[in-house]
């Protein structure tokens, strides 16, 4: 009887006969879900984001790129059987570690330990590439939810993205942070771009007022152009689906902030002409350039 993993295999690879959808011609569309700092709602973004696209029909994985946390596994109520870990230690492959999430969601879990984050080194980082690469041409969308923070595995994972999704809230300290992270992208030369979410907003004022002073700031003194994806009102029912370990998108699909995150990917699916550059590089080769080429 075939196991999970080979099941798994067999429709990645297409034996399903299911259509494939466009997108897939090339590469993965990688997105990198970021953060200035902590507890801005970045993973549970990240989680619904992902969530919604699947419901339009694409192929989705999210990878949680903050190793040893485990945040994807427990917001969604999902029970991992592998880690990166055994993907490096154990001898198994990509499709081995993938797990099912939510409605279908493929998640690679980062962990949840010391010995996890203890693996990264530039050695293992450069097998869980090689088996990354696998994936790009067999997913519409690799969506990967960083660690907060500017430290140089972050940077890494964000400059190799299509584009970057930064999360931030009214705290002027988040704005501060955010506003690094942009700078640091900017002096390292990141081609892709990078979209503004503003979340645990009171209203629609609010979130244009945080999004302007970004951008104004962005413009005058990194000569940068972000993009407005849109705002998420605080709303208790987040809050709520925390506790229940279930994504506020299926806790209550008709609720705002839930009808919010499906206008967001919408825009992803219908990209505007700035999106419809064609990939040359995939993301785990301009990773790999990234990592290895500066001779860490």
């Amino acid at each position: 009887m075939k196991d999970q993993a080979e099941k798994l295999r067999n429709i990645m690879e297409g034996k399903n006969n299911k259509k494939k959808n466009s997108i897939t011609k090339n590469k993965a569309k990688v997105l990198a879900i970021t953060s200035g700092k902590g507890g801005v709602g970045k993973t549970n973004f990240a989680i619904n984001l992902a969530i919604s696209l699947k419901r339009l029909g694409y192929r989705v994985l999210i990878l949680d790129a903050d190793i040893g946390l485990a945040n994807i596994e427990i917001l969604t109520g999902t029970n991992m059987n592998y880690t990166i870990a055994d993907l490096i230690k154990k001898d198994k492959d990509i499709f081995d570690i993938i797990g099912e999430g939510p409605e279908g969601l493929k998640i690679i879990s980062g962990g949840s330990g010391i010995y996890e984050l203890s693996m990264m080194s530039d050695k293992n980082i450069n097998i869980l590439l090689d088996e990354m690469e696998k994936l790009e041409h067999e997913m519409d969308y690799i969506i990967i939810d960083t660690g907060a923070g500017v430290s140089n595995v972050v940077l890494d994972f964000v400059m190799a993205s299509d584009e970057t999704i930064l999360i931030t809230t009214p705290d002027p300290t988040s704005l501060m942070d955010a506003y690094t992270i942009i700078k640091a992208l900017t002096t390292n030369g990141y081609k892709g771009k990078i979209n503004v979410v503003a979340n645990i907003v009171e209203n629609r004022v609010e979130a244009n007022n945080i999004f302007n002073k970004l951008n104004k700031v962005s413009n005058n003194f990194l000569d940068v152009e972000l993009f407005y994806l849109g705002y998420l009102q605080r709303d208790n029912i987040v809050n709520k689906a925390v506790k229940n370990q279930q994504p506020f998108l299926l806790l209550n699909p008709s609720s705002n902030i839930s009808k919010k995150i499906n206008i967001m990917a919408l825009k992803f699916v219908n990209p505007s002409k700035h999106d419809n550059l064609k990939k040359s590089v995939g993301f785990t080769q301009k990773l790999k350039e990234l990592l290895f080429g500066r001779g860490r």
